[in-house]
């Protein structure tokens, strides 16, 4: 929280994110008519965000917040409801909040953080499984809830990996039910998949979501050492959790839960070696397992002494500690840079060209253009028809107020669509604006 009272930095994800709202938002098709390869399901909700609310950062910080209190209860719940521990409490529910709140990109909302909601309303459906529940819609369910969380980032694809070995290990499941865990994951990719070729984008889909991010170099909004130095608390707090496994007794069900949320912290490092953009918002997915584990340990203080001093002091380090890194170097990349504007929003629609996301930060999206990696894979196609005729619809009816082309093909484009061409006069060295009429 200490966030939202010392300022709340813009992030280059979040201002990404903000644009995909912003350009589906005016009518646009993703993956067609805009050139990234965020996942489908998150940029449904960019989408209709911007539709009802416009292009506002503190949108996404109220939807974030309330979809963290969401999932807080959710997890609350679902331990309850699973005998995790020997007294229920919403202790649970209180410590998800606090450690949510260590980081600034926790209060963005993030695919990542889109996709832990479905994780963990999955998580439910696994625990029940181990508990010797035996229908056949528990194997569906979570794999329509980890079908979406893929679906809104592409390496949550661990936790079905995870998940699936969970249920094999833990519980007696047959192929067939096996099948339908898979059968339900399917489901999702075949809906959105129909969904996209209907507007003749599948195939941007395939390749945009699926084969992009390992084609691409990675993108290191934060490197490791650094995410360590800010994550610092969290990762005490995962140790004082896990200790919990080597000094405390529980039941058979109880150790069978632990050594599944084990299995999701070997998920969560497997999220950042699979990342393409390594960024704070990654850690959201320890953020189950840590309140797993440090509420174990806190219910398993005996003398009052620690009782009162740990618990209150691990709680006001998570909050305050992001605090110290307000002013640090270490976030420089990650955090929109400021120019002589300052925050002054432009109203000017622009169509950037080879640009960086922190190029758009004073206006408002005017071209498919977004990813320089996936945009460069569409300019390399305007020497072929059908590279052509897929990025008409994109070009022609976005009208921007100006053009800004750092690659020099602004003259390809216009030849190409000569009645585009037509709205436009240079003003300045690969800078163009529209003709007045």
């Amino acid at each position: 929280m200490v966030w939202l009272v010392v300022g709340l930095p813009l992030s280059i994800p979040e201002l990404k994110w903000l644009l995909v709202g912003q350009r589906l938002g005016d009518g646009f098709t993703m993956y067609r008519d805009l050139y990234d390869y965020t996942g489908p399901v998150a940029v449904f909700f960019y989408k209709w965000l911007d539709i009802i609310f416009g292009k506002s950062r503190w949108v996404h910080v109220v939807f974030s917040t309330l979809l963290i209190t969401i999932q807080a209860s959710m997890l609350n719940g679902l331990l309850i409801r699973n005998k995790a521990y020997n007294e229920n409490n919403y202790l649970p529910a209180f410590v998800y909040v606090i450690c949510m709140s260590a980081t600034m990109d926790f209060f963005s909302l993030s695919p990542q953080l889109i996709s832990v909601t479905f994780i963990i309303m999955a998580l439910n459906h696994v625990f029940r499984r181990i508990d010797n529940v035996i229908t056949d819609e528990l194997f569906l369910y979570s794999g329509i809830y980890l079908g979406l969380a893929l679906m809104c980032y592409l390496p949550s694809v661990i936790f079905f990996v995870i998940f699936l070995l969970s249920l094999i290990l833990f519980s007696s499941a047959v192929a067939r039910r096996i099948l339908m865990f898979v059968y339900g994951a399917s489901v999702v990719f075949i809906i959105i998949w129909g969904y996209y070729y209907w507007f003749d984008a599948s195939a941007d889909l395939l390749f945009d979501f699926f084969v992009t991010p390992f084609l691409r170099d990675k993108v290191w909004y934060i490197g490791f050492l650094e995410l360590i130095k800010i994550s610092a608390f969290l990762i005490l707090a995962l140790l004082l959790g896990i200790s919990v496994v080597f000094t405390q007794r529980v039941t058979n069900f109880q150790q069978k839960m632990q050594q599944v949320m084990l299995l999701f912290i070997v998920a969560g490092f497997g999220i950042l070696f699979l990342s393409s953009d390594l960024m704070t918002a990654d850690l959201v997915f320890f953020v189950p397992s840590i309140t797993f584990f440090l509420v174990y340990y806190f219910l398993g203080l005996k003398r009052r002494f620690w009782k009162i001093l740990l618990p209150y002091g691990l709680i006001i380090g998570l909050v305050a500690y992001p605090y110290f890194w307000m002013n640090s170097t270490v976030i420089d990349a990650l955090i929109v840079a400021n120019d002589n504007r300052g925050n002054e929003q432009s109203e000017e629609t622009l169509m950037g060209i080879g640009l960086e996301i922190n190029d758009y930060r004073n206006y408002h999206l005017g071209g498919p253009f977004l990813d320089p990696f996936v945009s460069n894979r569409k300019i390399e196609q305007l020497n072929y028809f059908d590279g052509v005729s897929g990025m008409f619809y994109g070009i022609t009816t976005s009208e921007p107020d100006l053009i800004h082309d750092e690659l020099g093909i602004a003259p390809t484009i216009f030849q190409r669509f000569p009645e585009f061409a037509k709205s436009y006069e240079q003003s300045g060295a690969n800078h163009y604006q529209k003709i007045s009429n």
